[in-house]
C-alpha cells in the first residue's frame, strides 16, 4: 500500500461530527485544557511560582502541579484551595445553550 499523507484536523473533525458522543467527550476535555490553561496563566501574571501557591493553599508544590496538569482530576476541595491560594474565586453562569462548537 503506498503512502498517503492525511490531514489530521480533517480527520478528527469528520469524525467529530459523525460521532457525537465523540464530539462531547472532545468538547469536555478541551474546556478542562483551556481553565487549565487560563489559571497558569493568570498565576504567571501574578509572578507566582508552584512553590507559592501551594504556600498560600496548604497544598504541597507536587499537588499544585498536578492540579496544573490535564490528565489529573484534583478533588474538589484541593482544587478550591489552589483557587484560594490563586487569590482568586469562582463563579458560575447559566450556559448559553445556543453554543456553536469550533473546529478543530
Amino acid at each position: 500500500m503506498p503512502f498517503r499523507k492525511v490531514n489530521v484536523k480533517e480527520e478528527i473533525n469528520k469524525r467529530l461530527e459523525n460521532d457525537i458522543e465523540l464530539k462531547m467527550a472532545y468538547d469536555f476535555a478541551q474546556r478542562e485544557y483551556e481553565v487549565l490553561k487560563h489559571l497558569v496563566k493568570l498565576r504567571n501574571e501574578m509572578g507566582l511560582s508552584q512553590d507559592d501557591v501551594a504556600r498560600k493553599s496548604g497544598v504541597t508544590q507536587q499537588m499544585v502541579s498536578r492540579i496544573e496538569t490535564v490528565s489529573n482530576s484534583p478533588t474538589l476541595r484541593n482544587f478550591m484551595k489552589y483557587v484560594d491560594g490563586l487569590g482568586l474565586e469562582l463563579r458560575f453562569e447559566k450556559k448559553n445553550e445556543n453554543i456553536e462548537y469550533s473546529q478543530v
